[in-house]
């Protein structure tokens, strides 16, 4: 089964260190396969506290494994290469793994893509998780 992981996640990563874990936002495209998209991110260093980084990240979707590299832009003081390798779940709405900085530290992450909404028409049957639901008009 295909899965398109198009769309925007909710993630966060943990370090293996003392550092607490961070959260992040993605906004992903998925062109058949190959993934583009951005992530932002808090900046742990900066002054004041609360700045978000962007990064880029590239990468590719074969079945239910996702790994991506996350590339920041070099004038916010972070130049290392983040890779992502994770598994998709069943209902293609979570991305567990782990991201790694070759050769540097790695450590577990966590994306969950929002319930997506869905616009009924008044009277138009829909399912839901296996239920049938009827919108009143």
């Amino acid at each position: 089964m295909t899965h398109d992981l198009s769309g925007k996640w909710s993630g966060i990563f943990n370090y293996p260190h003392t550092e607490p874990p961070t959260a992040f936002e993605a906004d992903i495209a998925d062109l058949g396969g190959s993934i583009v998209g951005t992530v932002h991110e808090p900046n742990l260093y900066s002054n004041p506290p609360g700045a978000l980084i962007a990064a880029a990240i590239d990468g590719h979707r074969d079945g239910r494994s996702v790994t991506f590299s996350k590339f920041y832009d070099a004038s916010e003081g972070y130049d290392d290469m983040v890779v992502y390798t994770g598994t998709l779940n069943d209902e293609a709405t979570e991305i567990s793994g782990r991201w790694t900085i070759p050769g540097v530290w790695s450590g577990t992450f966590l994306m969950i893509r929002p319930a997506a909404v869905v616009i009924v028409e008044a009277g138009e049957e829909v399912q839901a998780d296996g239920e049938h639901l009827q919108r009143g008009e």
